[in-house]
């Protein structure tokens, strides 16, 4: 393996595949062997007596400059030990949730560990976390991230599968973890 460039956040890399083919890839900065690099925090709020999805609408430079779509919808999220070597998962996702939501969880569950987020393209891993809030309170103001989040809405916990289906692709992506924390959330709500 070889590093071609490297950055605060991500190393590009080469290295030879099984096959002996040339094989391209980037890597976190912050990746540890055994340990995810990334948190997703699918969040659930009780407004009225009601859980509802906290979704956060983005302006990813990627997808907005390849003009995949205009927007990215997401769930809150963050690197691990990007800024304190030291910091856990679970550190790491009360962090991001408060930065990026302005809430703290009443409850947090560890749902998913090691999942890829995409394997020919990144070693990234993230754990999958749900968070409970059991009122919508906001002790801070949340961050913009450097003007990536634009907007932060509230979907109920019954009309999400519907309000996945219509949205305008083209408009819209939906990022894969957004979806795959959904399902573990539905999971953890409906089992309660």
């Amino acid at each position: 393996m070889a590093i071609i460039n490297s950055t605060k956040y991500l190393d590009f890399k080469s290295a030879i595949s099984p096959s002996g083919h040339d094989w391209y890839y980037v890597k976190r900065t912050n990746d540890k062997p055994n340990q995810d690099s990334a948190v997703a925090i699918t969040t659930l709020v009780k407004i009225n007596d009601e859980y509802n999805f906290l979704f956060i609408k983005t302006n990813r430079p990627p997808i907005s400059f390849e003009k995949k779509a205009k927007f990215c919808l997401e769930s809150p999220a963050g690197l691990i030990a990007d800024t304190d070597k030291d910091e856990t998962l679970l550190e790491c996702a009360k962090k991001e949730l408060l930065e990026e939501a302005g809430l703290v969880a009443d409850e947090i569950y560890i749902e998913l560990k090691n999942s890829s987020t995409s394997a020919g393209l990144s070693s990234e891993t993230l754990t999958y976390v749900t968070a409970i809030c059991n009122s919508y309170n906001v002790i801070q103001k949340p961050i913009s991230d450097g003007g990536i989040i634009v907007e932060r809405f509230f979907i109920p916990v019954n009309g999400v599968d519907k309000y996945l289906k219509t949205i305008n692709q083209e408009e819209i992506s939906v990022a894969a973890a957004l979806v795959c924390g959904v399902y573990y959330a539905l999971l953890r709500i409906n089992n309660r």
